[in-house]
């Protein structure tokens, strides 16, 4: 929508009007005239009623049948029309039913769309108005005809019953297809477009009460008002009475404060007790009594709803914490069946119970690939430091080879067979402390956590290695392994707390559902009630004086 147009409809919502009154010809388009009208009825809080003024049928009226309006003529007829030919300036003086009958077997004609179609008489979807210039051609049992030639010699056969001339078009009806004279002004009641009503459509030059149009439009605003001035009537009546709560859950007051109020019941407050005060003042009170509140002592009219409210409330057992429930919006509550309510409610309970067991089970999950990740994440600056020291390690051979030459304060052999090392272990005889690892025994990343130790770091330098090729492909393939299992760790990790995520996301989706749900069926079963015993909240005349 334009800012122009934006701004039309702010300033037509702020007079707050019950009628508009618009000329569709003012608009550059049908569609912007529609927009409008459609935006001004979505804002406006009230009942807005359109109303369609024109200076001639042309183009006054027939601008609009671009849009395919459902046309409701003061006979309760109704059809969508499109063709301005159907529309008639002048009046019918009579024009006889004329039953199609057995006379045609199919016609061709282009509906609505544009679309050329072919049906038999049975076909014609009911209410249809089929231009009688759309008709291609009329199968005959005999022959197909020209629509034209068809109609002359159809209306010969009957004597002459009408003018081929009057006749503008084929109405689908309940009974069969008739032959249509057109829709005179005058017969227009309303005019729908999408879900859009415009009320009545009347001619400036003819703003008389002796027009139809206008006096129908006349009389519409004389009833609305009368309807207005008895409701405001009732509405004052009703904001003079006082009515007392002893509800024990504030949901329920705040729902019910707010269904009164909806009525015209203003005057509400919530009690938890009775004083000697209240019961003197002969005020139009009336007590609504919502949970076991004695009755004894309310001494003036009291409506007791406290069985009521159990019933309400049963269904909603070991289903939520009424005390946790706030205030949502009520604006769209439908109506629901006991039934269907539990129904419903089982359901969700269950898609609440699986969400939370699947939320538990992905819980212990991220425990375990916490633990995981914990353990390869502080392996891996060792994984790093050990590659670094096995790329500058000696080589098992000749390290025997030069084992008298070697001096060096430590060394660590690598090997997997335990004399072997010992055989090496002797003839290093410059070299003060020596260790020997098996790490053929380390068989899982996770492993080289035992390596990981204050004693083998200080082993860990260039050249203090001595290390066999086997021994040295296992350790260095165990390493990477670990430098990898470790980024692995961390996008698991972070894919489980996604997953999570969405697992509580849902969870949250499904508790809204609950609290709405039950929102439902408390405001639908009160709003009921309510209905129900509407009569019993009257006080008579003179007692609200």
């Amino acid at each position: 929508m334009s800012k122009e147009s934006a701004d039309i409809t702010e300033r037509i919502v702020k007079l707050k009007p019950d009628w508009v009154l618009f000329s569709a010809s003012a608009f550059e388009t049908p569609e912007l005239c529609l927009n409008l009208l459609q935006e001004v009825q979505n804002i406006s809080r009230k009942n807005l009623r359109f109303v369609l003024a024109i200076d001639e049928i042309n183009p006054g009226l027939t601008i609009l049948l671009k849009l395919q309006p459902v046309f409701e003529l003061v006979n309760k007829m109704q059809f969508k029309i499109s063709d301005p030919d159907l529309l008639l300036t002048h009046h019918i003086r009579s024009f006889p039913r004329i039953r199609l009958g057995n006379d045609f077997r199919t016609l061709d004609y282009t509906d609505n769309s544009g679309t050329l179609v072919r049906q038999s008489p049975s076909e014609v979807p009911l209410n249809t108005l089929i231009p009688f210039k759309n008709i291609q051609k009329i199968e005959t049992r005999k022959a197909g005809t020209a629509p034209e030639k068809w109609l002359n010699n159809f209306l010969l056969e009957r004597d002459s019953v009408a003018h081929p001339d009057q006749v503008v078009g084929i109405l689908r009806e309940t009974k069969g297809c008739y032959l249509f004279p057109g829709i005179p002004f005058n017969s227009i009641l309303s005019l729908k477009i999408d879900k859009t009503k415009i009320e009545h459509v009347i001619r400036l030059d003819e703003c008389s009460t002796k027009n139809p149009p206008f006096k129908r439009f006349i009389e519409n605003m004389e009833q609305e008002h009368r309807l207005w001035l008895s409701a405001d009537k009732e509405r004052a009546k009703r904001a003079s009475v006082h009515i007392h709560c002893t509800g024990k859950y504030p949901i329920i007051n705040t729902l019910m404060q707010k269904l009164l109020k909806e009525i015209g019941y203003n005057n509400f407050k919530l009690i938890t007790e009775i004083n000697n005060e209240e019961l003197k003042q002969k005020k139009p009170d009336i007590y609504l009594k919502l949970n076991n509140f004695p009755a004894d002592k309310i001494r003036q009219k009291h409506i007791d709803w406290s069985k009521d409210l159990n019933q309400i409330l049963e269904p909603l057992n070991h289903f939520i914490y009424l005390s946790d429930l706030r205030m949502g919006n009520i604006s769209v509550a439908l109506p629901i069946h006991k039934i269907e309510f539990e129904e419903f409610r089982d359901k969700l309970l269950k898609e609440i119970k699986d969400a939370e067991t699947k939320n538990q089970q992905a819980q212990s999950d991220q425990m375990l690939h916490t633990q995981e990740r914990n353990i390869l994440k502080k392996i891996t600056p060792f994984s790093r430091k050990l590659l670094e020291s096995l790329s500058a390690s000696r080589t098992w051979e000749s390290a025997v080879e030069l084992a008298s030459k070697i001096k060096q304060p430590r060394a660590i052999l690598f090997c997997k067979n335990e004399n072997v090392a010992a055989e090496l272990n002797l003839s290093l005889t410059e070299v003060p402390r020596k260790l020997w690892i098996n790490p053929f025994k380390f068989q899982h990343a996770e492993d080289l956590t035992q390596l990981n130790s204050k004693m083998t770091h200080s082993y860990l330098k260039p050249g203090t290695i001595i290390i066999s090729a086997s021994a040295r492909t296992h350790l260095e393939n165990l390493c990477r392994k670990a430098l990898l299992e470790s980024k692995q760790a961390e996008t698991v990790l972070h894919e489980q707390k996604l997953h999570i995520k969405k697992i509580k996301a849902n969870l949250e989706l499904l508790q809204n559902k609950k609290n709405k749900s039950a929102f439902r069926w408390l405001h639908v079963s009160l709003k009921q009630l309510l209905y129900r015993d509407r009569h019993l909240f009257q006080i008579p005349q003179g007692k609200t004086e």
